[in-house]
């Protein structure tokens, strides 16, 4: 048996409607670039996340900077949970403002007293990051944090396609969230972005800002008031994003299944914490993280993995909190323990679609097996 990090799935009746409306566009019927399906995209996935308004990006990143140029955020502190993809930082920096790092709480996501640490007269704005999937209930401290300070909390939802907490849609807590759609994502279009809001401004001006800052109705075929970049999507990645977006209660509810499974048979073992979801969340389960005992050498631990049981477990979230990367070694300001301690010693077990049940019992037997036989 072989289990691999991540697959990609596309039903069938999906892949005959996408190479059928590809077919349209290719034969000169549409546009091949942001157009009517991007359009329905945009509708389609603001519905189902709650929200007024959904903006289609080139990629996730794209959506995070664009967020932020989108609310005229410059020159300011922006505080970012050390614990997340550098591509949350990178768009802090890249629309001309500086990350101030927080720590993660137990359950990998932002601290809310660390980020309150972090606050001072020059911060515009807060991230919080749903890291793996889940909404954490702390999201409601940190947006308590934001009303008190008078500034936007802003969401990195690219790893909560259909997460909830109380019932409440990941992007629909701040005044804006990004989600990404990257080919291992729980809905995947291989790239692009997707920006969701109810503030009809940042909508609007985002809009323009993903066309080089283009506007129309100025008696100019090109009227350009502000430089920006070119991220709008292609069409084909809206007809991929429809088909996924069909089916995405469903990867959801699987990867539900999948960890209660995990959740099993990993129950009581020695070496290892799993992190649990509290009751009032659902998590979309892109990752499934397993803390390790200290003194467990993961990367031994993950060889040994492949090479003994043919299981090749997916990347953390994150092995390297974004404070120790020397890319952004300039705005550290001070040691951030939780993460430091949490982020170096987790694992996390293969979710996606197709997995059988035997399959997950198998990881979980082989990851079992592997801690028991070897030494560290």
């Amino acid at each position: 048996m072989k289990i691999v990090p991540t697959k990609p799935y596309f039903f069938e009746e999906d892949i005959a409607y996408i190479l059928d409306k590809f077919r349209e566009i290719l034969e000169g019927k549409s546009f091949l670039s942001q157009f009517k399906y991007c359009e329905e995209f945009e509708r389609k996935f603001a519905e189902y996340a709650g929200t007024e308004y959904a903006v289609t990006a080139t990629n996730g990143t794209a959506a995070l900077e664009l967020m932020l140029r989108a609310l005229n955020i410059k020159d300011g502190n922006i505080v970012v949970p050390t614990n997340t993809n550098v591509a949350t930082a990178a768009a802090v920096i890249n629309s001309g403002n500086r990350p101030v790092f927080a720590d993660c709480g137990k359950d990998l996501t932002a601290d809310p007293e660390s980020v309150r640490e972090q606050i001072t007269d020059n911060t515009k704005a807060i991230f919080t990051v749903h890291v793996g999937g889940l909404v954490s209930p702390n999201t409601y401290e940190i947006l308590d944090i934001c009303k008190e300070r008078g500034i936007p909390l802003l969401e990195d939802a690219a790893h909560a396609h259909g997460s909830t907490v109380n019932g409440k849609k990941a992007g629909s807590f701040g005044i804006a969230g990004a989600f990404s759609f990257f080919s291992t994502k729980v809905m995947t279009t291989g790239e692009g972005g997707m920006i969701v809001t109810d503030d009809k401004e940042l909508f609007e001006r985002a809009k323009i800002l993903r066309k080089i800052g283009q506007m129309s109705g100025m008696g100019h075929d090109y009227y350009v008031e502000e430089v920006a970049s070119n991220w709008k999507m292609m069409e084909v990645v809206a007809l991929l994003g429809l088909t996924q977006l069909s089916h995405l209660e469903e990867f959801v509810e699987r990867r539900n299944e999948i960890a209660s499974i995990l959740d099993e048979e990993l129950e009581g073992m020695d070496g290892i914490e799993v992190l649990k979801i509290p009751e009032n969340c659902r998590s979309s389960f892109y990752k499934y993280s397993v803390f390790l005992d200290k003194g467990i050498n993961k990367g031994k631990l993950l060889q040994r993995l492949k090479t003994e049981y043919n299981v090749s477990l997916g990347g953390s979230v994150y092995d390297l909190p974004l404070h120790k990367q020397p890319a952004f070694k300039e705005f550290v300001k001070c040691p951030l323990p939780t993460a430091e301690d949490l982020c170096m010693r987790h694992i996390c077990m293969s979710t996606y679609y197709t997995l059988t049940d035997e399959e997950v019992i198998y990881q979980a037997e082989s990851l079992k097996k592997c801690l028991k036989k070897f030494t560290w």
